[in-house]
């Protein structure tokens, strides 16, 4: 593979310490309050350093008003630093991506987009155009999100100093999960001098020039909804290019498939006249490898010693790979309990070495972690993966198990270990520091005193959680639970599976994995879903049990990412072999005595059930892709049914802008000590202090003196309470800066407020099977015009329940592996088509299994009362594209925030008009309670609901009802929720104010 060139251009022409001042990174070392970083993470901001003093400030030093021709000129001597690497191969766009496509006459896209914006040579837009950027490969768990922030840090020093030009920072990541992370870490930062306010793109319009000097704007965005076009959840990367003029940061958004890589064409063109900064723990592009600044990926995270080693018994999966058939029970079963012996070993091994060094700090509580593909009740005869699993610990348990196969597991593991080669090491030797004759005598009830916490067999019995998602497993015999399984609900494993165990209520704990780096817990069960992003030292073995294929490789080396962190002692996060060095007085002394007993606890274990997938995944065979998807066409709008003045209006509400704080809106929120104590600050502070100081322009002053002489736009919340004053200075003005959203009517539903349907994605392997599905359940059904007509009759009395089944029976549903195609009756579109979380192969449709019972539940409603409205319609809203929306102010974060509701009725009866919104899966009542509060801030006066003029005597309300069937929130918010669908259609829900 080819060899990062920029971080050899960078270390080679640039000595970090001989940079000038203001080209250093401020206080380099240190994080936050009692956080430092590693020497590979300052490595790599030495490294941005000296890459950006290459490009802004050595031989071609930026000055503000530069000519675009400078600005080429800098970008044309940088790429010549590579050319003189032997790095001339960089990456070219040309017009014709393959001989195939020219012959066709098909010109690439990608040219096209650059094009726009980028001048060509002939038919090749030259590689200098795309040397302004540099990638950061590293491994997961190596804290490369801290780098980020500090590199965020370091830029905008660089800009305040006059270094660079003064553009401004875009984060852009994958998903809401990885930015919610970056968000935390961006908290944890701002304990220190300078403050990073995140602000979303689309905000960027709002903010008001003339930041406070030491707070840093970074605006974010979801990557993946970059786009040339504009809609709810796709971003036109065309309105806020800004000239080209961003410093990008994206943050693992580099992978992807032809939509991916045209993004990567958008994100280029945004840092055209800036710079792109890329992160990621697996780079495979040629331009990502030779524009890698800083190369620390899983290998050299632990070859330097800053993670477990990594043990696969890769001649025992080998031995496996070419075969067709699936593995035997009695062999999966020997996997899992040489999983659970291998814990039971590491985890004797940590209270020796404990006893005998007398440090009670040494190391961690060794976890094993069981991975499944799934945790299905529903399939009987099967069970799921995780059943199977909990089979064998049952067994161990009640000392069922076969001792013959239980001996046969011990000596396997034995003759495994003696000439076992770690990942990553060139050399094999076995595994250092394992007992052979302790192994070989390890009896069942050893391993259950390791593992389940005593050495008598006994029944299990759990536990479950107050929130219900997790369920932990004790012995009855035991005092603690050792192991938890966290698989989101819990109540179909309670009545399935462990019908007959007996359950106790002895804890009364909210839950035990957020307790779990302190717990008796040794074993951790559950689905791929919980993993992402949980960091912790405890893993020693990693059970995947019947997870392999191609689809789950990422997930794979995200896991042993995860699995391989480690602490020796507290603060001390690599092996003892690095740190023994750093060591003083007893403590080394007396590790330095049992150095070769600890290669147990340091090393990571990993055991697979489908092991040529996993073998593949580790050796890094290849890059993982995704699948081609190709649109479903066929979902067609309905006809809107006809009343007796003429055609239903479908109506959604219109919002205007107002200013923060005006009108008692978007109220900030901050404790009474808080503003006390900020409002004599700013008594005592003068306005010549204000500007001169913290650079406050006198328009920010006023708005600071007026917010807090008034109160009105202050929300008083003993939670938000604000340590720092200047921090809480910062937050005020970008609050005050920022506009929101508040009602201005109703308008007519536009061909593009409802989208999704048409997007729908699938696999092309699927795509001709269920376009032909679509067409047969069409087809079996009347026209949708006749559908809608029907229903109407159905609705004015003129025909029976029984006549309407009639004369719609047939064909209306078809299935396809986990999908339903269905027509749902006053459905916005049909048909429908319902599925589960696991139909990664489609995108798009209605997944969530909360909203497909509410659907289920309203269709059995339909089916046996009638509805008391002259014509009704429906439909589903996808948050990721469609543009319908229910604004408001989340005073948890002080940020404004936008709620999808999952569906939107419509319905009508004369001149009177109702716009519903139903969310079925809001069961979490704070969320719901915030969301709540901004629909009555939009739609309530006084207790009763707005009445919205639209035609001449036409009455339009706005409603918003949260189902479950049997959960309720606090009486404040009761009349929100609702349990049966019928009382959607029904009067008086919410009592109606004049016009």
């Amino acid at each position: 593979m080819m060899d990062p060139a920029l971080e050899t251009i960078a270390q080679s022409l640039i000595n970090y310490d001989g940079l000038p001042e203001t080209w250093r990174v401020p206080a380099i070392g240190r994080f936050s309050i009692g956080k430092t970083l590693y020497d590979y993470q300052t490595d790599a901001l030495k490294n941005a350093a000296r890459a950006l003093f290459l490009y802004y400030g050595h031989n071609h030093d930026w000055v503000a008003g530069e000519s675009p021709a400078a600005h080429d000129e800098r970008k044309r001597n940088f790429a010549d630093l590579y050319k003189h690497s032997g790095m001339a191969d960089l990456r070219t766009y040309r017009k014709y991506e393959s001989q195939a496509e020219e012959r066709k006459g098909n010109t690439s896209q990608i040219f096209r987009i650059l094009s726009d914006f980028l001048t060509p040579q002939g038919d090749v837009i030259p590689c200098h155009n795309f040397i302004n950027r540099m990638c950061f490969w590293m491994a997961t768990g190596s804290g490369k999100t801290l780098v980020m922030v500090k590199l965020i840090e370091y830029l905008h020093s660089l800009i305040r100093h006059g270094e660079i030009p003064p553009h401004n920072i875009l984060l852009l990541a994958p998903s809401d999960h990885l930015i919610g992370q970056i968000q935390r870490t961006v908290d944890e930062f701002n304990q220190a001098d300078l403050h990073i306010d995140l602000v979303p793109l689309r905000d960027s319009h709002r903010v008001r020039q003339g930041r406070l000097g030491e707070v840093a704007t970074v605006y974010y965005h979801r990557s993946d909804n970059i786009a040339d076009v504009q809609k709810e959840a796709l971003t036109d990367y065309r309105l806020y290019e800004n000239g080209g003029k961003w410093y990008v940061l994206l943050d693992e958004a580099h992978k992807g498939g032809k939509e991916d890589s045209r993004r990567q064409a958008y994100y280029a063109l945004m840092a055209r006249e800036g710079f792109l900064f890329n992160f990621s723990a697996t780079f495979t592009d040629h331009e990502d490898i030779v524009t890698t600044v800083k190369k620390y990926n899983l290998k050299e995270f632990i070859q330097h010693g800053h993670g477990k080693s990594i043990y696969l018994n890769e001649k025992e999966y080998a031995a496996f790979r070419d075969r067709d058939e699936e593995i035997s029970h009695d062999e999966r079963r020997n996997i899992v309990l040489k999983s659970l012996i291998t814990l039971a070993h590491v985890s004797i091994r940590v209270r020796e070495l404990r006893n005998t060094t007398g440090l009670n700090d040494l190391y961690h509580l060794p976890l094993l972690i069981t991975l499944v593909n799934s945790v299905n009740t529903d399939i009987e005869e099967e069970k799921n993966d995780l059943w199977a699993f909990f089979q064998t610990l049952r067994d161990l348990a009640t000392g069922d198990i076969d001792g013959s196969l239980f001996q046969q597991s011990i000596n396997e593991l034995v003759r495994e270990w003696k000439d076992a080669r770690l990942l990553f090491e060139e050399d094999g030797g076995g595994i250092i520091g394992t007992d052979e004759t302790a192994i070989r005598t390890m009896q069942v009830a050893d391993l259950r005193e390791a593992v389940f916490l005593s050495r008598d067999k006994g029944a299990l019995q759990f536990i479950r959680s107050g929130d219900n998602k997790e369920l932990a497993l004790q012995l009855k015999n035991a005092s603690d639970p050792f192991a938890l399984i966290r698989i989101g609900d819990t109540s179909k494993w309670c009545k399935h599976l462990l019908a007959g165990y007996e359950e106790t209520t002895t804890l009364n704990v909210q839950s035990f994995f957020d307790g779990l780096e302190n717990s008796t817990i040794t074993i951790l069960m559950g689905s791929r879903s919980f993993f992402e992003s949980w960091d912790s030292n405890r893993p020693n073995v990693i059970n995947f049990i019947n997870i392999g294929g191609t689809d789950a490789k990422k997930f794979v080396v995200q896991s042993v990412g995860r699995g391989v962190r480690i602490e020796t002692l507290p603060g001390m996060r690599r092996r003892l072999a690095w740190l023994l060095g750093t060591l003083e007085g007893r403590t080394r002394d007396v590790l330095d005595a049992h150095h070769d007993q600890v290669q147990p606890p340091e090393t990571l274990f990993l055991f697979a059930t489908n092991r040529h997938a996993f073998t593949t995944v580790l050796e890094g065979v290849a890059s993982e892709k995704r699948a081609a998807l190709e649109k479903l066409d066929g979902l067609e709008r309905i006809p809107v049914p006809h009343v007796g003045h003429g055609d239903m209006p479908l109506l959604v509400p219109e919002y205007k802008e107002v200013q923060h704080g005006a009108d008692g809106q978007a109220q900030f929120a901050m404790s009474e000590e808080t503003l006390s104590r900020f409002t004599t600050w700013l008594e005592r502070t003068s306005d010549s202090v204000l500007a001169v100081r913290d650079g406050l322009a006198m328009t920010q002053i006023a708005a600071l003196r007026g917010m807090v002489e008034r109160k009105g736009g202050i929300q008083i919340r003993s939670d938000k309470r604000y340590a720092m004053i200047t921090f809480l200075q910062a937050r005020l003005l970008s609050h005050l800066a920022k506009s929101m959203a508040v009602s201005d009517g109703v308008r007519e539903l536009a061909d593009n407020d409802i989208v999704h349907f048409r997007e729908i994605r699938v696999h092309a392997d699927h795509a001709g099977t269920l376009q032909d599905m679509i067409c047969q359940v069409k087809q079996g059904k009347p026209s949708d015009k006749d559908i809608v007509g029907l229903s109407a009759q159905l609705g004015q009395g003129t025909i029976t329940r029984e006549e309407f089944d009639k004369k719609i029976s047939g064909q209306d549903k078809g299935t396809f592996k986990d999908l339903t195609i269905k027509t749902l009756l006053g459905h916005y579109y049909l048909p429908v088509i319902l599925g589960n979380e696991k139909a990664q192969y489609i995108q798009h449709i209605i997944k969530a299994q909360s909203e497909i019972d509410f659907l289920d539940a309203l269709e059995d409603w339909t089916k046996g009362n009638t509805v008391p409205w002259d014509a009704w319609m429906f439909s589903k809203l996808d948050e990721s594209m469609d543009r319908i929306h229910l604004p408001y102010f989340d005073t948890q974060v002080n940020d404004d925030r936008r709620f999808l509701p999952d569906f939107v009725f419509w319905m009508c009866r004369g001149r009177e008009y109702r716009i519903v919104f139903v969310d079925p899966k809001s069961t979490e009542f704070m969320s719901a309670g915030r969301k709540i509060d901004g629909y009555n801030k939009l739609f309530m006066r006084n207790g009763t609901a707005r009445v919205f003029p639209y035609r001449p005597d036409w009455r339009i309300s706005v409603s918003l009802f949260f189902y479950h069937p049997t959960r309720r929130p606090a009486e404040d918010y009761r009349q929100h929720w609702i349990s049966d669908p019928g009382a959607i259609f029904m009067e008086g829900t919410l009592p109606h104010g004049p016009v």
